[in-house]
């Protein structure tokens, strides 16, 4: 947010249907639609309006996985691909706009007091839950008293940081914080409806959650779909979709994803490969549409987060690691485009990112020398994974790939594949040593303190306890004002380039085919996974 201090609502922009289509040519010599402003898929008969109901009144996208399929939008805060639920099922006070920037939610003005520890925010009025029920200031307080149990592992710093949450009256609150908490308001669960939560309780509201997105929970059938419906009475009417039903259908496998898209079964098919993507060139009812370098492919070494000895610990040996892989090779071989080596783990969208760093080369000789003058020489570990995500297309052959050229340098690396719900479940728990892989979104670490999550000792998939980096953390958190945050933020970038707790390997561009059904689509930037589904109409 680039003034902390009082941010007010001042109107909202009508709603972004279209951008300017321009042609994408890339290695395949595939053609992308891209628009300035994201990308959208344009209407057949190019008109700039869309239908107020359209004919297909229900909509299916095809999605590799949804991890946890976690329905409750608060928990699905767990896990990367259940982002949609996330954002569909839920609104929060703060939410970012598809070129990621903070906008009002449910919260319509906020101020920090002069010790920056007592925010007084604002809250919208005239907002329903999904059951009917007036959204109040109780709904904010009751997730936030929510997600101090254990189980909503990724908010446990946030819960360290409240002191205490006072109701002022309907439509105003006031959070303390333990410390100087910059994003406090973004960071807040997405409020629930209390009633209905302390009449049926966690177990049940986990099963049929109730909040106030513009999509509503219907029903879901486990390892297969997830089904939504349109929540008419939506407060943001530019976000109400021209159809009625959202079906999540899971689809691990992508030939049958692909499949589905051609023969109309799916009207949206997401994670597309480069090679499924060539299969779909020159078709006159499929458009392909992109969002660029949407996610980073790391592998982080997590050995560093225990008290053990381990190899991995030697910032050297890390080092070898990285100069071992041909990182080029991999985005133009397995990518075949849609993906570029990085240079850091922070990207060119995050705030403090420093631009001098260069990146680690290729260099097979140094690595073995390295590893040599560590002791590291007969090397080998385990490299965990989950064997789809929507962060990493082709997540196991990119590892594959890795452990390839590791192998090249006398490292012996065994590769340990799970379902995306056991993995993640292991992940956060930290009951995975050796080294693991996970994808970070371009629009989650456009924060530089969403990097916390990876590289503090308390994050929910923490990599590393260090206490320098802990503090440099800490600092960036309880700063407020943006041009110190981005000084604090240009250190932590530094200090991730020189010591390669994880190996930012590829950016990679997320590929969706849309089907006929759909009148227009646009894209958040940054964004691997599917959604969000505000902008999407039917035709």
């Amino acid at each position: 947010m680039s003034n902390l201090r009082r941010i007010a609502v001042t109107g909202r922009s009508s709603r972004p249907r279209y951008g300017r289509l321009t042609a994408v040519v890339g290695a395949l010599a595939l053609s992308l639609v891209a628009a300035c402003s994201g990308p959208a898929v344009p209407s057949a008969d190019g008109s700039a309006e869309v239908p107020a109901s359209a004919t297909n009144q229900t909509l299916t996208v095809g999605v590799a996985t949804l991890q946890q399929q976690y329905a409750d939008p608060v928990l699905a805060n767990e896990g990367g691909n259940t982002y949609p639920i996330k954002w569909s099922v839920g609104e929060p006070l703060v939410r970012q706009e598809l070129d990621m920037r903070q906008v009002p939610a449910l919260a319509t003005e906020w101020s920090v007091s002069a010790d920056d520890l007592t925010w007084d925010v604002k809250l919208r009025q005239g907002v329903k839950m999904h059951d009917g029920s007036t959204f109040t200031a109780k709904d904010v307080q009751t997730s936030i008293n929510r997600v101090k149990d254990a189980a909503f592992t990724s908010y446990a710093a946030y819960v360290k940081k409240i002191a205490s949450v006072e109701i002022v009256n309907d439509y105003e609150i006031k959070i303390k914080t333990t410390v100087p908490y910059a994003n406090l308001v973004f960071d807040t669960p997405a409020p629930v409806a209390t009633d209905y939560y302390n009449r049926v309780g966690e177990t049940e509201f986990r099963k049929k959650p109730v909040a106030a997105g513009p999509w509503k929970f219907d029903s879901q059938v486990f390892n297969d779909s997830m089904t939504l419906t349109r929540f008419d009475d939506f407060w943001d009417k530019d976000r109400v979709a021209n159809f009625s039903k959202l079906v999540l259908k899971i689809i691990p496998d992508e030939s049958s994803r692909l499949s589905g898209i051609q023969t109309g079964q799916l009207d949206i098919a997401q994670g597309l490969t480069p090679n499924s993507a060539a299969q779909l060139q020159g078709s006159p009812t499929i458009k392909l549409v992109t969002s660029k370098q949407a996610s980073v492919a790391n592998v982080f070494f997590v050995d560093n987060w225990f008290d053990a000895d381990s190899k991995l610990k030697d910032a050297n040996v890390r080092k070898a690691l990285m100069l071992a892989i041909d990182r080029k090779a991999i985005a133009d071989s397995l990518y075949r485009g849609f993906g570029t080596v990085t240079v850091n783990a922070t990207l060119p969208v995050t705030l403090g990112n420093d631009a001098s760093l260069q990146a680690w080369p290729y260099d097979p000789n140094q690595a073995k020398q390295l590893l040599a003058a560590a002791g590291a020489g007969n090397l080998s570990f385990t490299l965990h994974l989950y064997n789809q995500t929507t962060a990493i297309a082709d997540v196991q052959k990119f590892a594959e790939a890795v452990i390839g050229y590791w192998k090249e340098v006398g490292v012996n690396v065994t590769m340990d594949a799970m379902d995306p719900a056991t993995y993640l479940d292991k992940a956060v728990k930290h009951q995975l040593t050796g080294a693991v892989i996970l994808g970070t979104p371009g629009l989650l670490i456009s924060d530089p303190e969403k990097l916390s999550i990876f590289y503090t000792s308390t994050g929910g998939y923490s990599s590393v306890k260090n206490a320098e980096l802990d503090g440099m953390f800490a600092r960036l958190s309880s700063t407020v004002k943006r041009d110190d945050q981005a000084k604090i933020a240009g250190e932590i970038s530094r200090k991730l380039h020189e010591t390669l707790y994880g190996l930012p390997v590829v950016s990679l561009d997320a590929v969706y085919a849309v089907g006929p059904k759909v009148a227009a689509w646009k894209l958040m930037e940054g964004n691997p996974y599917p959604g969000p589904f505000w902008y999407l109409d039917a035709k």
